[in-house]
This record gives structure tokens, C-alpha cells and sequence, in this order.
């Protein structure tokens, strides 16, 4: 696995989920040294052993029915925690709507790294016919046969052409709004945190202000006999009602429902956001290495059609650069779906970890 092998340009944290309401959750962080860091964890080490364990990626040829067929289980095997896990939370606790919602994004996102690693795996195997024809061509160049395989592969689809510049968008654009939501229910949450945080302290002071005023309206009171027979029953019926209103206003505000529910839109607009920042990273990935492989299989079409002898050395040079580039990228792009499928993972269980423990201390 090689590590930090490129520089993102322009992709940085801003440390804001968005530019209005989401200053606090998240600090200016530079994507290279995060990535530098997430690279060497032990976490990341654990996450990718268990995909490869699961998933066959040692470059041999296969059919394309083939290529498809490990992947097919890959999240009901490694996604944590896994989606029965979540239909029994939101069957047993009563889950914001807006967390389900996380949950059914953290898991679309899942299943769009697992189809791109399907597709990785298959540019590989049409990578080895490249890798074929550079050996081929040390032994016999300017062959026949050559130009077959070269028209072979030319005519190969690219595996990436399924992740068109729509795919990512749509996905970016639904987790924004999501986003959008959860920060603004954070908001409003915090807000109604203060007021009823402001109107307690209020409330005890007139509290206490009217306890004053009735003690020293009965002191008053008792200076006139018949008076007292008549008022204290009055005096003492508004001070019950008092007392009752507040208890009441008790019951109805619960500063720590707000805290712990709170707490979880925070955790889930977290992960969100990442989950948003990983996605620009791997359209970036990806919309590279689809260029790459169009790179090669331009160079293959045309020394395919002119057939001539200088085309075809300016190729072959081509070529054995483009099999450097191509392995590179590929590499760095499943190195980051790893990452991302950990960032899902974690996202998770953080939010799974925030939500049971606020149930059991209410």
C-alpha cells in the first residue's frame, strides 16, 4: 500500500458543514495530513485485511459474472453495525427521523464504494491485456497479432463509465440536503436549550418573589382577624396553583431529552459531513483514473487503425507509462475506498454508541 502519493488541490476542510450553521462542529484540518494519519491507524490496517479476505484481488482473469460475484455479500458482511442492528433500534427506541435518514445514506454511500470496488477489480483485469501486449511486443513487434489484441482491448467498456458525472452529484446533493436538515434541527434544538434554560432561571426568581409576597401578605393578613377567615383561604389556593404550575412545567420541559437528542444530531451531522468530504475526494479519484483508461484505450485504437511503424514505437512508450500511471491510480483509489467504508463504519457505531447509553441513563 503506498501512502500520500498525490495532493488534493483546493480540497480542504473549511471547518464548516455549511457556511451558515455549522461553524462549531468541525476545525480546519488539512485533507493531506488527515489522510497521512488515517492511513497508518490501526483501524484502517483492520478494515482493509477484511476486505481482502473477502474479496478475491489478485489481478487474474475472469469473466465479467465473475468479477461481480464476491462483492455481492461484501456489505452484509463487513458493514457495522449491520442494518438488522438499526431496524431493532428504530423499532425499540423513538429514533428523529433524520437519523433513520443518516443511516439509509451511511448505507448508500457503503454500497457506491462497494460497486466501485467491483469496478476496480475489472479495470484490472483489462489492464493485464495492456500488460499483455507490452511483453508481447518485446518478443514479436509489429505483429499481427498485436494489432488484435490491441483492437481487444480498445473495444473494452470501461468499467467506470457507469459512475458518470450525474451518479456522484445526485448522491452529493441528497447528503447536502440531509446535511441542511440535521444542522438546522441541531440548531433550533440549542436554541430552545437556552430559552428553556433562561425562562428556569426567570421562573425561579418570580418564584420566589411571589413566595415573599404571599408570606408577607399573610403576616399582614394576620393582623386583622376576620380578614384572615375570610382572604387566607384565597392566598393559600394561589399558592398551591403556583407551585402546581411549576411542577408541571417540570414535567412538560425536559432539558435532558434536548441534550440527548442533541447530542445525536451533532454525531450524525458529523458523520454526514464526512461522508460528503469523502465523496468529493472519490469523484475526484475516480473521474481521474476514467480518464486514464480512455487514455489507453485512444492510444490502442489508433495504432490500431494507421498500422504504422512510428505509431506504433510512440505507443508502446505510451503504453508502458500508462501501465505505471494506471497501477498507481488504482491503487490510490481502492486505498481511499477503504478509507471511506471505515469512515461509514465509525460514523455508525458512534451514532448506534450516542443513542443506546441516553436511553438507558433516561
Amino acid at each position: 500500500m503506498k501512502l500520500l502519493r498525490f495532493k488534493l488541490p483546493s480540497i480542504r476542510f473549511s471547518g464548516k458543514y455549511d457556511e451558515e450553521t455549522t461553524s462549531s462542529f468541525v476545525k480546519e484540518t488539512d485533507v493531506n495530513q488527515e489522510y497521512y494519519k488515517a492511513f497508518r491507524t490501526q483501524s484502517y490496517t483492520e478494515i482493509c485485511n477484511k476486505v481482502q479476505t473477502h474479496v478475491r484481488l489478485d489481478g487474474e482473469p475472469s469473466s465479467p459474472l465473475s468479477v461481480h460475484g464476491p462483492y455481492i455479500h461484501l456489505c452484509d458482511i463487513l458493514l457495522e453495525p449491520q442494518s438488522e442492528t438499526i431496524a431493532n433500534l428504530t423499532n425499540t427506541f423513538n429514533l428523529n427521523h433524520l437519523l433513520i435518514d443518516f443511516f439509509k445514506a451511511s448505507l448508500r454511500s457503503w454500497k457506491i464504494y462497494e460497486e466501485l470496488l467491483e469496478s476496480i477489480h475489472q479495470v484490472n483485469t483489462n489492464h493485464l491485456r495492456v500488460k499483455h501486449i507490452i511483453k508481447l511486443a518485446q518478443r514479436v513487434p509489429y505483429d499481427t497479432k498485436l494489432f488484435e489484441e490491441l483492437d481487444s482491448y480498445s473495444s473494452l467498456a470501461n468499467p467506470l463509465s457507469e459512475f458518470d458525472p450525474q451518479k456522484f452529484p445526485t448522491l452529493h446533493i441528497d447528503q447536502k440536503l440531509l446535511l441542511k436538515k440535521l444542522t438546522t434541527k441541531h440548531t433550533r434544538i440549542k436554541r430552545k436549550q437556552k430559552v428553556i434554560n433562561f425562562f428556569k432561571k426567570v421562573g425561579g426568581c418570580a418564584l420566589v418573589a411571589s413566595y415573599t409576597v404571599l408570606a408577607i401578605a399573610l403576616l399582614v393578613l394576620a393582623c386583622h382577624g376576620l380578614i384572615v377567615t375570610v382572604a387566607s383561604p384565597g392566598l393559600i389556593a394561589c399558592l398551591f396553583g403556583l407551585i402546581k404550575n411549576t411542577n408541571f412545567a417540570k414535567k412538560r420541559v425536559k432539558p435532558s431529552e434536548l441534550k440527548r437528542i442533541g447530542a445525536q444530531l451533532d454525531v450524525a451531522a458529523k458523520g454526514v459531513y464526512t461522508m460528503i468530504k469523502d465523496l468529493d475526494t472519490i469523484g475526484w479519484l475516480v473521474g481521474r483514473l476514467h480518464n486514464e483508461v480512455e487514455f489507453g484505450k485512444a492510444m490502442a485504437r489508433r495504432c490500431f487503425r494507421t498500422r504504422k511503424a512510428d505509431v506504433w514505437e510512440e505507443v508502446m512508450r505510451e503504453f508502458r507509462v500508462h501501465d505505471i500511471c494506471l497501477l498507481e491510480q488504482l491503487e490510490e483509489l481502492e486505498d481511499h475506498i477503504y478509507l471511506c467504508l471505515l469512515n461509514v463504519n465509525r460514523s455508525r457505531k458512534l451514532l448506534v454508541d450516542e443513542i443506546i447509553p441516553g436511553h438507558i441513563e433516561n
